[in-house]
């Protein structure tokens, strides 16, 4: 999870950069986007560690992930959380063990 983070926060930093936003604005928006993960993963967490999985809240939890990252300019790996609610949306399962993967949960 934290390696997670901190790779967000290396992209994003330059990310943040590319739009023109100076030093104090990106501190902000990097603080910002660092809590939003912390919390929308630890949601995820919680989720997993429930005795039955409720897809649908994980999918909920996935798509906002999906949308933090895609924001902070970690396009590659929102583009693997899509696939795998793509996948969802197809057969209404989640690969519980390629998410933990991708995400170091």
């Amino acid at each position: 999870m934290e390696m997670l983070i901190s790779k967000t926060i290396e992209i994003a930093n330059q990310h943040f950069g590319g739009f023109g936003f100076n030093e104090d604005q990106i501190a902000k928006l990097l603080e910002s986007g660092k809590r939003d993960l912390e919390a929308e993963l630890s949601t995820l967490k919680e989720l997993l560690s429930k005795e039955q999985y409720d897809i649908e809240e994980i999918d909920f939890s996935l798509h906002a992930l999906k949308g933090l990252l895609m924001n902070m300019g970690n396009v590659e790996i929102a583009n693997k959380l899509n696939e795998i609610r793509q996948e969802k949306a197809k057969n209404d399962t989640i690969d519980i063990d390629a998410m933990k993967t991708l995400l170091y949960l």
